[in-house]
């Protein structure tokens, strides 16, 4: 345990920064959507309230 402590001590600079990125992966990822058709898509495109559109392909 206390090998374990003293590493800790040792790189807490590298832990806080990994514990940064995995918060900042988890509260800034996008959520998927559900919207089920184009239909209704353009219907809420044409609803008059701005709209964020994003796109993703894997190619």
């Amino acid at each position: 345990m206390i090998e374990m402590a003293a590493w800790i001590k040792a790189n807490w600079l590298l832990l806080s920064f990994l514990i940064l990125i995995a918060g900042a992966f988890i509260l800034l990822r996008s959520k998927p959507s559900n919207v089920d058709s184009l239909d209704e898509l353009s219907t809420i495109l044409a609803a008059g309230q701005p709209t964020v559109v994003e796109f993703y392909s894997n190619f």
